[in-house]
C-alpha cells in the first residue's frame, strides 16, 4: 500500500470532525458554530497528527454566502491551526448529513481509526451514535463536547425526539452501510 498524498485525509492517523451549529440570519456564525469550532481547535492542538473535518452547510434558513464548515475553517486557522489540516464538507444539513457526507467524501475508502466528533454538550449523544451507525464498528468513534452556547438549552429541548427520528431512519440498516444510509438520505430530500 502506498502513503497518502499529504493533501489526504488518508495522511493523518487520527480524525476530527467539527459538526456546525448554524448560521445567524445575517450569514455569521451562531455561537454554537463558533463555541464547536474554538473546541476542534483546542483538540487539533492535543492530537496535532489529527486532519480536521469541518462538517455543515447551514442547517435550517436560507443558504448563507460561506457555509458553517467554511466559517469553522477560518476559525480554526484563526487559532493557529495549519490550514493543510483541514477539509470542508459543506453540503450537510443535518446530523446524519453530517455524518453521511463526511464518510462519502472523505473515510469510505480509507482504512478505519480514531475519530473525534466535536459538537455542543447537549448534541453529543445524538452526534456520536449516528456516527457510529453510518461508520460502523470498525471506526472507534469519541465524543467531545464544545462550551455551551447561549441558546444550546433551547436547541436540547428537540434533542429527545431528533435522537428518536434518527434510530427510526437508521432502523433495519447495518451500521457501516454508507452506501445504503446515503441512497435513503438522497430519497429523504
Amino acid at each position: 500500500m502506498s502513503a497518502a498524498p499529504p493533501d489526504s485525509v488518508a495522511a493523518y492517523p487520527e480524525i476530527i470532525v467539527v459538526l456546525g451549529g448554524g448560521m445567524l440570519p445575517d450569514g455569521r456564525p451562531a455561537p454554537a458554530t463558533l463555541a464547536r469550532g474554538r473546541a476542534a481547535a483546542d483538540l487539533a492542538r492535543m492530537h496535532p497528527d489529527a486532519a480536521i473535518i469541518c462538517s455543515g452547510s447551514h442547517g435550517v434558513g436560507r443558504k448563507p454566502r460561506r457555509s458553517e464548515a467554511a466559517s469553522m475553517a477560518d476559525l480554526i486557522a484563526s487559532e493557529g491551526i495549519d490550514r493543510a489540516r483541514i477539509f470542508l464538507e459543506d453540503q450537510s444539513r443535518d446530523t446524519i448529513g453530517n455524518a453521511v457526507f463526511v464518510a462519502e467524501r472523505y473515510l469510505s475508502a480509507i482504512s478505519p481509526r480514531q475519530l473525534y466528533v466535536v459538537t455542543s454538550p447537549f448534541h453529543l449523544e445524538r452526534s456520536v451514535e449516528t456516527f457510529r451507525l453510518v461508520l460502523g464498528p470498525a471506526w472507534e468513534t469519541l465524543g467531545v463536547a464544545s462550551a455551551p452556547a447561549p441558546d444550546d438549552a433551547e436547541r436540547a429541548k428537540h434533542e429527545r425526539r431528533f435522537l428518536q427520528q434518527t434510530r427510526e431512519f437508521l432502523a433495519g440498516i447495518s451500521p457501516g452501510e454508507v452506501s445504503r444510509i446515503s441512497a435513503k438520505l438522497r430519497e429523504r430530500h
